[in-house]
């Protein structure tokens, strides 16, 4: 057989795997409503996926739904080579940087962009991180939009009078953008189902192995043609490297040199050529170039000549008969030709050989004779696979099995279909319908499913969360989530046929039953840029359930990064510290960047390792760069804090908006935070006012705090009082760590509060970590005496306030602490190392050998010779063992 590729386009290009983020936004609310771009962003789905893309597509969707939509490319983007990013709706630039504009969007102040829109560039930033090849499409340069003539942009209000279309950016290395017009011109939305661009754009890019720089100028010359001169498509790029919406395979494999050994005298010969085989279905044409030299050629009742045209599926049927009794041997010579104009040419060589046997005659049947049908023979029995996987755990082998039993005429198989949701590869090639797989590679086969894909339970599943994180409701964080229920999983299917098309082809059906792993059910944090589901926060976490079902998920995908990570979160929440970290590291190490943001948080903190602000700040660098907005808060924060790095205040409100337009709460706090404080950015209640809102109404409960602060003390906002303590309530019934201690302080200035209720506040925040409310409880119970729960509580208090590092509280309370009488001291060290499973004998105050070496082994360090410190070292880590949720400090 001859294997001949008649178009190697793809070979210097990418090839691997592809995602595409697709969006359409046409009713809007408060904007021009844009009728097209629903059935744009449908359309450009149906291309991309024939082109071997897992798409994640978004259609009319508010600032929540794009965030989500966002979020779920993301997580397609791990290990991907392409990532592509198609977008049709309202979109504006605003100081050098284009945005694309939610369905909710009013843009009514100068404080909406930030809150309401989502900046292009940061998505392609996080494109890059992941992926070699980026792609951007912009169908969303129509009538500009705004209600306001400026809008604020970091620290800089921005006039935006005049501006029309979307901004030239220049792409980075390996990046194409391309604009449906020019910059600063606006793109028609068309008379028809679709924009002038994307109708062409579709029409267009399923074109095989055009490169995508030429298939651009075509598109552009058509819809210049087509609008008349009204709107030219614009592109930039960097790219380094070829690339193609499709590469078609191209192969043709066709009989080069077939002998036919035939007994003398005979009539007729089969020459029995094989039917050639295409890739992708491409048509074929076969013509004789040398017909025999003694004899003709027949193809049924019809005589061929060197002009005769036949199919390419007919050839199997020709027949030579011979024009004389006494030909030895003769030669025919055929062409198949492409759709394309390729060929290849064929030669059937026909040899008389006296030891050569005729083919017997069909004998006729008794059916035959007594002119009934025939009864046809039994069909080859397709053959049906099985398979299971859980999302996001990479390519499932054919089984063995199947490998074993696989046969086919000439040795070829079609990947006939494949479900969307899946993508097939051979070897380390990603192969696309159409394309043709060797049977002895059938072994190389691998399916994985998309990583978009969730199961129903998890789909079904009540999102809810103590802390109040977007999208969910509230609840008290005491009682755990129910674990989903068992629901069927998704299928997801791959059919194979063989090649030579046969009047019963016998397929191989592959169905993929496709599984959300338990531990990402149980164990998944919310907004995780590598999780498969939408995730927990701590204190929803089912301790149990989780450590099984992520240790068995660990040891059955040794190498999947983001389970190592969700058992470390499993670990830690059942006090298991030092595995935790252990697992935390491998996690961070194999890439997991959530895993990176924890470990920075605890080395921020010095929780369970030294505490080292550097070490953090490098590792919220990693995983910001991923578009992770955990890492993103704490390195803005940093960076403004000048903690760990040197202060950069602009750069710090850039990655803080980049992680708030990602729907994370804890920015948009504290970017409402600063310009509330207004000691390192201008002071704009205002604009505080706009962020503590939008937290708020997202039930997050710092935005609760937050805005209670603005209503307390008048600040943008008419003073209330009233509305300030509802908003602290809410806020502390859910586990804030120090609502109670403000409704205290306002209690106090109010005369509101009896001292009973003031202690109960103070000592509730003080329990989850907050200085203040610990130094505020002890000064109160030294007032009120009757009030202590036992006569250390006082000494505890100051010692837990004074291990929280807080400036100026923990200070205090420190200071305050040393005012305690030694004995008093030493007893609590004893009680507490008595609480933490040591034996120390009597507890009378006095530090010796034995109090000593408990400490040592409770530490698991040299522990401090000084007994205030020491009582500090202990509460902090008895502190620690109550697993506190840290994401909240």
């Amino acid at each position: 057989m001859l294997v001949l590729a008649v178009g190697a386009a793809s070979a210097a290009g990418v090839n691997g795997r592809r995602a595409a983020l697709v969006i359409g936004n046409s009713t809007y609310q408060n904007l021009v409503q844009l009728p097209n771009a629903v059935n744009d962003a449908d359309r450009i789905r149906e291309v991309l996926e024939r082109a071997n893309f897992e798409v994640t597509l978004g259609k009319d969707l508010d600032k929540k739904g794009l965030e989500e939509a966002i979020l779920g490319f993301l997580r397609t983007l791990n290990d991907g080579d392409v990532a592509l990013f198609y977008y049709s709706g309202h979109a504006v630039q605003v100081a050098g940087n284009n945005y694309m504009i939610p369905v909710d969007a009013s843009l009514a102040t100068s404080y909406d962009l930030e809150v309401e829109a989502y900046n292009m560039s940061n998505l392609l930033e996080y494109m890059r991180e992941t992926s070699s090849l980026q792609i951007a499409i912009l169908d969303a340069c129509r009538a500009n939009p705004f209600a306001n003539n400026s809008y604020y942009v970091g620290q800089k209000k921005v006039a935006v009078e005049g501006k029309k279309g979307l901004a030239t950016v220049a792409p980075e290395t390996g990046t194409l953008i391309v604009y449906s017009t020019a910059p600063d011109q606006v793109a028609l939305d068309g008379s028809g189902d679709l924009s002038p661009f994307t109708g062409t754009f579709a029409e267009f890019a399923l074109k095989p192995n055009v490169e995508v720089r030429k298939l651009l100028s075509d598109i552009r010359s058509e819809v210049v043609r087509r609008t008349d001169g009204k709107q030219t498509p614009w592109d930039t790029s960097s790219l380094t490297s070829s690339f193609f919406f499709v590469t078609r395979q191209n192969l043709l494999i066709i009989e080069d040199l077939r002998e036919v050994r035939v007994p003398p005298g005979i009539e007729q010969v089969a020459l029995r050529i094989s039917p050639p085989i295409t890739s992708g279905d491409t048509p074929l044409g076969l013509s004789f170039t040398k017909l025999p030299d003694k004899g003709s050629l027949w193809l049924d009742d019809k005589k061929l000549d060197l002009d005769s045209k036949i199919a390419a599926d007919d050839v199997e049927r020709v027949m030579l008969k011979p024009s004389a009794a006494d030909m030895t041997a003769d030669e025919v010579r055929y062409s198949v030709t492409t759709e394309g104009g390729r060929s290849a040419s064929g030669i059937v060589k026909v040899v008389v050989d006296p030891k050569a046997t005729a083919e017997k005659p069909v004998k006729p049947t008794l059916a035959i004779q007594r002119g009934e049908e025939e009864k046809p023979k039994p069909a080859p029995k397709p053959i049906q696979v099985a398979m299971a996987s859980d999302i996001g755990t990479g390519f499932v082998p054919m089984p063995e099995e199947v490998v074993r039993s696989v046969s086919v005429p000439n040795g070829w198989l079609r990947l006939e279909s494949r479900d969307p949701e899946t993508q097939v590869a051979v070897g380390e090639d990603v192969v696309s319908e159409g394309d043709l797989i060797k049977v002895e590679d059938i072994a190389k086969l691998r399916i994985r499913p998309s990583l978009r894909v969730v199961s129903d339970a998890e789909a079904a599943e009540p999102r809810v969360a103590a802390g109040g994180q977007p999208g969910t409701e509230t609840k008290p964080a005491a009682a755990p989530l129910p674990a989903p229920k068992a629901m069927p999983a998704p299928v997801r299917t791959v059919v194979l046929t063989p090649a030579v098309k046969t009047q019963a082809p016998a397929p191989i059906t592959i169905k993929v039953a496709v599984s959300v792993n338990e531990c990402d059910t149980l164990a998944a944090e919310p907004l995780d840029v590598q999780a498969v589901s939408d995730g927990r926060l701590p204190n929803d976490i089912d301790v149990p359930k989780a450590l099984t079902a992520c240790k068995a998920a660990v040891g059955q995908y040794p190498d999947v990064a983001r389970f190592r990570y969700q058992y470390a979160r499993a670990l830690y929440a059942n006090g298991q510290f030092d595995a935790a970290l252990s697992e935390l590291n491998a996690a961070s190490d194999a890439g997991h960047v959530r895993a990176s943001y924890l470990l920075g948080r605890l080395y921020q903190l010095g929780a369970g390792v030294k505490r080292d602000v550097r070490k953090a700040v490098s590792l919220y660098e990693a995983a910001a760069k991923r578009g992770d907005p955990y890492s993103q808060y704490a390195l803005g924060r940093a960076l403004i804090d000048g903690r760990g790095v040197g202060t950069d205040i602009d750069r710090g409100l850039a990655l803080l908006g980049g992680a708030a337009e990602s729907g994370h709460t804890y920015a948009m706090n504290q970017l409402g935070w600063e310009y509330h404080i207004g000691e390192r950015v201008k002071k704009d209640d205002a604009r505080a006012l706009r962020f503590f809102t939008e937290s708020a109404g997202r039930q997050d409960i710092y935005g609760m705090v937050n805005l209670g602060v603005l209503y307390r003390d008048g600040g943008g906002v008419q003073q209330d009082t009233a509305k300030a303590a509802e908003l602290f309530e809410k806020a502390r019934a859910n586990g804030h760590p120090y609502a109670g201690r403000l409704l205290g302080r306002m209690a106090v200035k109010n005369k509101s509060a009896d001292p009973a209720t003031l202690v109960r506040w103070y000592r509730e925040s003080a329990e989850r970590g907050d200085a203040w409310g610990a130094l505020f409880a002890a000064e109160l119970l030294q007032d009120n005496p009757s009030l202590k729960a036992d006569d250390g509580e006082v000494i505890r208090l100051l010692a837990l306030g004074a291990s929280q590092n807080v400036p100026d509280a923990s200070d205090e309370a420190k200071a305050a602490l040393g005012k305690m009488g030694s004995r008093d001291i030493g007893m609590q060290v004893q009680a507490a190392l008595a609480r933490m499973g040591q034996d120390v004998g009597d507890m009378d105050g006095v530090l010796g050998a034995r109090s000593r070496e408990a400490a040592n082994a409770v530490l698991g360090e040299a522990a401090p010779r000084e007994p205030r410190q020491l009582l500090i070292d202990l509460l902090r880590k008895e502190w620690l063992a109550s697993r506190p949720r840290l994401d909240m400090l």
